[in-house]
Formats: structure tokens, sequence, C-alpha cells
């Protein structure tokens, strides 16, 4: 979605990192905060369910596009 450089500035966590199948658990990061849906998005501590346009997670993050 962001392109290979994204990794370098955007923490990023796998819920089921070996895939998720009836018993794996979820990822202890994930479980701390609760994910109950994928994808979700935690922008300055606010939580973002689901699909997001690009706009939205900009504002979210106070992103700059005219920069």
């Amino acid at each position: 979605m962001f392109g290979a450089e994204a990794t370098d500035i955007l923490d990023y966590v796998e819920c089921y990192p070996n895939g998720y199948r009836k018993g794996v658990k979820i990822a202890k990061a994930c479980e701390e905060a609760n994910i109950q849906g994928f994808p979700t998005w935690i922008v300055k501590g606010r939580v973002l369910s689901g699909e997001q346009v690009f706009a939205e997670l900009a504002r979210a993050s106070g992103f700059d596009q005219e920069k």
C-alpha cells in the first residue's frame, strides 16, 4: 500500500505471522492492543478499523499532502 520504503518509518505488527487458522493465538502486541479485526490502524492513539482511504490516514496522522 505504501511501498517498501514505508517500512523504515511505519510501525507494523503482523497479528498472525504464520497465518490465521483455528487454534493459533494472536501475537502478544495485537492482544495487548485489543485488535478485533483487520486491517486496524492505530494512529496517535486513535483506532481506525477496516479499510481506510489515504486521505483519512493522512488526516489522522497529521500528514500534510501539500508538502
